[in-house]
């Protein structure tokens, strides 16, 4: 026989009637172990048919439906409910069954063709809430309700008068009587359009949270992490295959809601453990593809500049600091070892990423390229070129390169409210440069041996 959802109904009352009752059933059935007397057996009997009197008689369908269509009134049944915003919101929850698609591209709250229902409100009365959301076969008290019948609670009497108040008391969970707002709910309305012939139009910046659709996610989530989905993650990572599809949410984040008490958040609060799952909305990662500096004029171009600023700034703060008592050896080798080295060996790596394009070599010979010849010389090592080759062996683009480093540094480190730089500096920098160049040439394999 297919079970109705008076069915469902009667065996939720049942269950909850049997929740109340086992301490006492336990309790007795101990007191059953220790004792073989019949007599102190009867008054144990008797003691837990006098406990469970008060709780078999609320528990009778009838009476329990009553009392419950009067807490209905405490809680409040909403897809979207105001306090994940914030605890102490006092705004109305919404309660948003309809469905349907659209073309926009999103997943919204209304594109769940099967919606959890959640409940706000007093937390002693989410048995009501429950009761409520019993579905059978698609159908449930809360459709009925919103159809305007109770049907299913017919099983239980055929007081017409009871029946209607059952049914007036059980629409006040449906739905505040009267909606309101509040300002810790945060909601920003955006005016997009305003005209003397037409009603003012809005977007919302900051919609209800929806835990229906929060509630969906996290159970799609909580499906790809265990149970059968389980088998098939180490399939994939043992590299076997596996006939079902490996379903994944990388990178996902956990905000939790209620501490201690997610109940008193909502009810799917309460089952989730307080947690919601956000996923990642952060950019793709995109790693930047190496190409020949055909643009630049120099070796000392934008990008070079962009991943020394740190430096140079350091440099600078380091310079505008310095007083007279500061000439002497250490502060020299704190210059030359804490800020000259270290430029000179983020050009050397610049340098090096350039020369290792061993796929592009040739591309100083590119009739679009503005590279300085000299420059270029040095960067494009593995033009096979022979002539090109020649005039590098020669080490004549040494000179121009240090000369070059020294005069980008000095424009670099300009600061003539707080000190000045001139030729001394220009040329000091420029002999510490072309020394760890020859270094660095020394150590560049030749065409041929890369």
């Amino acid at each position: 026989m297919e079970l109705t959802l008076s069915d469902a109904i009667a065996d939720y009352i049942e269950q909850r009637k049997q929740a109340k009752l086992e301490p006492l059933q336990k309790a007795r059935d101990k007191l059953f172990e220790n004792i073989d007397d019949l007599t102190q057996r009867s008054i144990a009997t008797a003691q837990y048919n006098e406990a469970a009197a008060p709780i078999e008689a609320a528990f009778n369908p009838v009476d329990w439906l009553t009392d419950a269509a009067k807490r209905a009134k405490q809680i409040s049944l909403a897809t979207h409910a105001a306090k994940f915003t914030h605890s102490d919101a006092k705004a109305s929850s919404m309660l948003v069954t309809d469905t349907h698609t659209d073309s926009c591209g999103y997943i919204t709250t209304a594109s769940l063709s099967n919606k959890a229902i959640d409940a706000v409100g007093n937390a002693a009365a989410l048995d009501v809430a429950k009761l409520l959301k019993i579905s059978v076969n698609n159908e449930s008290l809360i459709t009925q309700l919103q159809d305007k019948h109770i049907n299913a609670l017919k099983a239980f009497t055929d007081d017409e008068i009871l029946l209607n108040e059952w049914q007036a008391g059980f629409e006040k969970a449906l739905g505040d009587e009267k909606l309101s707002g509040h300002t810790l709910i945060k909601q920003l309305y955006y005016p997009i359009h305003s005209d003397a012939m037409s009603e003012p139009q809005y977007h919302l910046l900051c919609p209800l949270f929806s835990s229906s659709l929060a509630h969906e996610l996290h159970k799609q989530i909580t499906k790809t992490r265990f149970g059968e989905a389980k088998e098939i993650r180490d399939a994939r990572k043992k590299g076997h295959f596996h006939t079902e599809l490996s379903e994944s949410f990388p990178a996902t984040a956990v905000q939790n809601f209620g501490g201690s008490k997610p109940q008193n958040i909502s009810q799917l609060n309460s089952e989730r453990y307080g947690q919601s799952f956000l996923l990642n909305c952060a950019p793709p990662t995109y790693q930047a593809q190496s190409k020949p500096p055909l643009a630049s004029t120099s070796v000392f171009n934008r990008d070079f500049s962009f991943k020394t600023s740190a430096l140079i700034r350091e440099f600078k703060a380091f310079l505008a600091g310095l007083t007279v008592q500061d000439r002497n050896f250490k502060t020299r080798y704190k210059r030359d070892y804490s800020f000259v080295q270290p430029l000179l060996d983020s050009l050397f790596n610049h340098a090096a990423q350039i020369q290792s394009l061993t796929e592009h070599a040739g591309w100083s010979n590119d009739q679009d390229c503005q590279m300085k010849h000299q420059h270029a010389l040095w960067l494009d090592a593995y033009n096979p070129q022979p002539s090109f080759q020649s005039e590098r062996e020669k080490g004549d683009w040494l000179e121009v390169v240090a000369h070059d480093f020294s005069l980008w540094l000095l424009r670099k480190l300009e600061n003539k409210q707080q000190y000045l730089l001139g030729d001394v500096e220009q040329k000091y920098f420029k002999k510490l440069c072309l020394h760890e160049l020859k270094a660095f040439e020394r150590h560049t394999p030749k065409l041929g041996e890369h």
